[in-house]
């Protein structure tokens, strides 16, 4: 279990207690239906609740219900749909885009929302002095890039202009189809001027603003509670343009690593939703409560990272022996068992204007060749190998499945190292790169093969 949980279990274990005592104590989730409250297990600690910072799932299921940018995603089509921006043209030829902000929007404190705070926040998210991991997701805009690497150090130049304090132009490099879609990534989103810079320069990443009372934000939530750990609290905005429409009053998120604490938490009426479903209950769902079980298709593809950095996996025969053991079939079939398909390629299939390649079988006796030839027969030689993971019970299913295939057909050693997320990012960033293998996931933010293979061009942000 997870130290990220511990709250979280007592806390239930009381509450089972008196449910016993009291034979009908009200759930979590009895009382949420009544007073307009959703409980929700969302996987690990959030890390940052800065928009321009943070990055992952995780972050961005509480970012969005405190932020809103110029357009957001309709939940049933994924279609572009109005946030913050009440209306867009395209020019004919899809470089020139024009938002017409909503007049009447507001940040949380009741300031006016206008297009000289999304200018601050573009200029301060492309900030070479804030490093962005994600701010390639600005690349499409004429000069984003250049401003982003510092060369080019005049703001005016990158094609974002306001017009007058409702009606904002972004101007592209070159048409991208899919260019609506990016505005929903986090890094997008507005940020308050004055709060940013109460604590420091717009552009210091150490900034401590997102932890100064009050938070201000533009959503249809604010925050209210953010006790790390436990859990934070966000509680229906009364300045935000739609607020008559938001039905919930407050949406409480849970930190939890250990997903069969969050499933418990689910069937003790303790959650309304969990962040995943641990494996070994995935049948029992589907045969006994088939109606409380939602598995939805995405774009994601879980890979091996090897670093690089360690002299013997320069050597792509090394790297290619270790891919030709895997047995993708089996691990889809035996292990993840949600209806996941084998990857033949980094960017998976279904996305329009995509065929996938055929891919590569599991060739044992290949790899031993690759391995022996590369100066390590029988994986004589080569330095320790340690493969990286979360605390997660398909994360390390998935390690031990890579585990035993390395050792029976390659002769090799893997010892399985877990890390609680943060300390998991910690160690695969740039700075650090502490591991020789690591668990690889990606979710794509748009529907291109360049949200994938983008990720391993020099000088994209999460390239660690």
């Amino acid at each position: 279990m997870s130290r990220l949980n511990h709250a979280l279990p007592f806390a239930l274990a009381c509450a089972l207690a008196l449910t016993t005592a009291c034979s009908r104590r009200e759930t979590l989730v009895q009382a949420g239906n009544r007073q307009g409250i959703l409980h929700v297990g969302n996987g690990a600690e959030v890390q940052y609740l800065d928009p321009h910072i943070a990055g992952g799932q995780i972050d961005h299921n509480v970012l969005s219900a405190l932020f809103e940018g110029l357009v957001t995603l309709d939940e049933e089509t994924l279609q572009p749909r109005a946030g913050a921006a009440a209306s867009w043209e395209i020019s004919p030829e899809g470089l020139v885009y024009t938002f017409h902000l909503r007049p009447d929007a507001q940040w949380s404190n009741g300031d006016p929302l206008t297009t000289r705070d999304f200018l601050y926040s573009f200029r301060r998210a492309l900030s070479p002095a804030l490093a962005s991991e994600y701010k390639d997701i600005f690349y499409p805009v004429k000069n984003a890039e250049a401003y982003a690497k510092g060369t080019l150090s005049d703001f005016s130049q990158v094609g974002f202009r306001a017009l007058d304090a409702t009606t904002l132009q972004i101007i592209l490099h070159q048409p991208v189809p899919y260019f609506l879609t990016l505005l929903r990534n986090n890094v997008w989103f507005p940020v308050h001027a004055a709060s940013v810079e109460k604590t420091g320069a717009f552009d210091d990443r150490s900034a401590k603003w997102t932890q100064t009372a009050p938070f201000v934000c533009n959503g249809p939530f604010r925050l209210r509670e953010w006790r790390v750990n436990q859990h934070l609290v966000v509680e229906k905005n009364p300045h935000y343009w739609d607020a008559p429409h938001v039905r919930l009053n407050e949406i409480w998120f849970y930190p939890s690593e250990s997903l069969q604490s969050q499933e418990f938490a689910f069937r003790a009426g303790q959650l309304h939703t969990t962040w995943d479903v641990p494996l070994s209950k995935l049948d029992a769902y589907r045969k006994d409560s088939p109606g409380l079980l939602r598995i939805d298709p995405i774009f994601e593809t879980y890979f091996v990272r090897f670093n690089v950095g360690v002299p013997a996996f320069k050597d792509p025969r090394v790297r290619r022996a270790f891919a030709l053991t895997i047995n993708r079939e089996a691990i889809v079939k035996n292990i993840l068992r949600g209806g996941q398909l084998p990857a033949t390629g980094l960017t998976p299939p279904g996305i329009a204007g995509y065929t996938p390649p055929p891919g590569h079988a599991s060739d044992a006796d290949e790899a031993r060749r690759l391995l022996a030839e590369a100066g390590y027969p029988g994986g004589r030689g080569l330095p320790k190998v340690e493969f990286l993971t979360i605390p997660q019970e398909t994360q390390q299913r998935l390690a031990e499945a890579l585990q035993e295939r390395w050792r029976r057909e390659l002769g090799v050693e893997v010892v399985i190292i877990q890390k609680e997320f943060k300390m998991f990012l910690a160690a695969i960033n740039d700075l650090s790169r502490d591991y020789t293998f690591a668990r690889g996931k990606w979710t794509a933010e748009y529907a291109d093969p360049l949200a994938f293979i983008s990720l391993f061009t020099t000088g994209n942000g999460v390239n660690g």
